[in-house]
């Protein structure tokens, strides 16, 4: 098992959403519980975050200067130059304990993002995908806290993570695909510690996987359904994981919330950024096309 250490202790509620921003050599992500848009850049270790008035989900990359940014019913357009917030698709029909949680940029530059309910276990939460002109298709249902996405690099297989069912799904995927249908499951988490929240995929089409409440991020082979290796995070509450392209480096986000006050003594960097040195590197990050 390798060891995480830590990039920046950031004392975050729900830090979430790591995703590397080629443009700019910088890492993307944001602190739902606290409303923040953060940006680290690993250059120069310097660290910024932009405020919102609300829980902030996701974030991904564009085609153009701008990103794409969810709040907790809303998906925004950001100027990465002067924070200027402009409505792209606003949703009418999530109640009060509904909100956006992960979401991911697909191969053909079209976003999906999924709910989640509030009290973590009504199944009624949905996974959506939007394309550039806004055009909104329920892609599934029944879900409870949608999280993790990815797409291995022929485009044809996408996976993704309902958190209480402790699965990783795998669905036949094409550039026609708005509905996912014939799921198989990868890996059940049943038998581990944690459960699987946010993922990403590297080069080699493995997938990792962050556990929350199971200090460890994992790395599941899609095709002997294994885990084959394993980080060691210092906190229980791991969130995500994101890679740097053109580098063996993951970033890894952790949370503070859910956790007691004897565990917050004892993971005094719960909440913060994280990062491990792998033989692997990123698959191909995708951006949302605007153009």
């Amino acid at each position: 098992m390798m060891n995480a250490r830590l990039v920046e202790p950031y004392k975050g509620r729900l830090l979430e959403g790591p995703v590397w921003d080629a443009s700019e050599m910088c890492l993307r992500f944001v602190d739902i519980k606290n409303n923040y848009l953060y940006r680290y850049t690993p250059a120069t270790q310097e660290s910024s975050k932009l405020p919102f008035k609300e829980d902030v989900t996701f974030v991904a990359n564009t085609d153009t200067s701008s990103l794409l940014v969810a709040t907790r019913d809303t998906i925004w357009f950001v100027d990465t130059k002067t924070g200027e917030k402009e409505i792209f698709v606003q949703f009418e029909d999530l109640s009060e304990t509904m909100r956006f949680n992960d979401g991911g940029i697909d191969p053909y530059g079209r976003l999906w993002i999924g709910t989640m309910n509030e009290d973590e276990e009504t199944p009624n939460a949905k996974l959506y995908v939007v394309d550039k002109s806004g055009d909104i298709n329920v892609a599934l249902t029944g879900l409870t806290i949608s999280n993790g996405l990815a797409w291995n690099n022929t485009g044809d297989t996408m996976y993704a993570i309902d958190t209480p069912t402790q699965k990783i799904m795998a669905y036949p995927f094409d550039e026609q695909t708005t509905t996912l249908s014939n799921g198989r499951v990868i890996y059940d988490f049943s038998n581990e510690i944690g459960s699987p929240d946010g993922m990403t995929i590297d080069a080699t089409n493995q997938l990792w996987v962050a556990l929350w409440g199971g200090s460890r991020v994992v790395c599941i082979d899609p095709e002997t359904q294994q885990i084959i290796d394993a980080i060691d995070v210092p906190a229980a509450n791991v969130t995500s994981c994101a890679f740097e392209p053109g580098s063996t480096r993951l970033y890894i986000t952790t949370a503070s919330e859910g956790l007691s006050e004897q565990q917050r003594t004892e993971q005094p960097n719960a909440g913060s950024l994280f990062v491990a040195d792998i033989d692997v590197t990123s698959a191909p990050i995708y951006l949302f096309q605007r153009k």
